[in-house]
This record gives C-alpha cells, structure tokens and sequence, in this order.
C-alpha cells in the first residue's frame, strides 16, 4: 500500500469509452472476464493502479492512478486494441468496436476523486440493474472481502473432478501473467453446473481482479464506510460530456 506523500504525487484520470452506435459489447461473462483480464495485465505492464472500474453493457468507466499521463494513454490504447482483436475473432466481426478515442478527465482534489468512484461504481445502480453498488458483479466492489462474492468457496476435496480439474488449471494459469481469452474460457467453463459456473467465475474473477481495493477504501475510511457513503450518492460527474455518459 502506498503512503500518502507517495499516492499525492501521483495523478487519477476517470476513463471512459463507449461502444460505437451503442452496441452492446459486454454480452457474456466471457467478454468481461477477457476484458479484465486484459485491463490486469496491462496495468501491471503499465505499473496503473485501478480504484475504481465498471463494465456496463455499451461502455465502461475506470478511474486510473498514474505517475504520468504518458503511461495512461498505451495502458488504455493497448486494452482496447487487444480487447477488440479478440473480441471481433470470437464474434466474427471487423472493425473499431469502441468509439473513439477515450475520454479522460483528470481528477485533482480527494473530493473529485471520491466523487469519481461513487459515480463509476453507481452506475450498475443508476442503470437499474441492482439496488446496491456490492450487488453487481462487474465492479468488483464485492470482492474485496470475499473471493466468491457470488458463489460459493471451491472445496476442492468435495468438488466434483471436473471442477476440480479447472480449480487446478485457474492456480496454474496465475503464474502465466497472460491475459485470458475465450478458447481457454470456453474449455474452463465446459460441462460444468449452474453452479459451478458461478464459482469458477468467481475463482477466475479473484485471480484477476485489477482492482486497487487499498487505494479505494483510502477515500472512505473503511469498506463499510465506503459502501454507505457510494450506496448513498446521488451526484454526476460534470466534466463527461453528455453523449458519453451512462
């Protein structure tokens, strides 16, 4: 966990980018799970630290912590790009897949940054989607105190051997530093129950989850303050312009 002198220097920009014409992009947990799964490991490439992340079903929103704007703009290029290749791959398609470019604002007070986290992950809850921020699994809010924040804990003596082969293959694939893709999901999730689906989501969630859970409950105090504090905000984020928000 960074001090405080230490996060100060740094700079917080608010990212967002929608599909083009507004075409849902995130149709299943596979295109989600590829898509953070690239964010992770780019943001490590990029040494970028994530507060605060939501995928929507047309767009997205994350609030990146940088030492400088020139490692904000490959880490989010480079995303994309990848993101898009392997997206167009799987769903036969050409072409640009997010309007572009990317919108950034920079957030240069405590008060526009806790704003900026309340607004992102507020917007699974504007959308009428959930009625609290920990409700939805596509911000991650959830995970911080539970890897099976939508599940149940994997035990892997009492599970069954096909997923316990993939609760053996998730542990290996973390060492890689590889994002995923949607061949390996699609083998991962073969077979498998309802059920067990779930978990192994959960488990994949877990092992790369970008989020910077440290640097987001520094604007609250604590995660239960954080919780109250988002589940109650009702504010906007001025500087978007109106055809980029939710």
């Amino acid at each position: 966990m960074l001090g405080r002198g230490e996060m100060d220097r740094q700079l917080f920009y608010h990212v967002y980018q929608r599909s083009l014409d507004k075409s849902v992009v995130f149709k299943t947990s596979l295109d989600a799970l590829v898509f953070v799964s690239i964010l992770f490991v780019k943001a490590r490439c990029y040494k970028v630290s994530i507060p605060a992340l939501c995928l929507m079903e047309n767009h997205f929103h994350i609030l990146a912590r940088v030492h400088s704007e020139s490692s904000l703009d490959p880490f989010v290029s480079e995303s994309v790009s990848l993101f898009t290749r392997l997206y167009n791959k799987e769903h036969l398609r050409r072409g640009s897949l997010f309007k572009g470019p990317f919108g950034k604002a920079l957030k240069m007070t405590d008060k526009y940054i806790r704003n900026c986290i309340s607004y992102i992950n507020n917007n699974p809850v504007e959308a009428k989607k959930c009625s609290r921020i920990e409700d939805y699994v596509w911000n991650f809010t959830a995970y911080y105190c539970n890897d099976y924040a939508f599940s149940s804990p994997v035990v892997v003596r009492k599970s069954s051997y096909r997923l316990k082969q993939r609760w053996y293959e998730v542990k290996d694939l973390s060492a890689t530093n590889k994002p995923l893709n949607y061949t390996l999901l699609r083998h991962l999730f073969e077979s498998l129950s309802e059920q067990e689906a779930l978990q192994l989501r959960d488990l994949l969630i877990s092992r790369c989850n970008p989020l910077d859970y440290d640097c987001f409950i520094r604007y609250f105090g604590t995660y239960e303050k954080a919780l109250v504090a988002i589940n109650s905000f009702t504010g906007s984020e001025h500087q978007l312009k109106e055809d980029d928000r939710r």
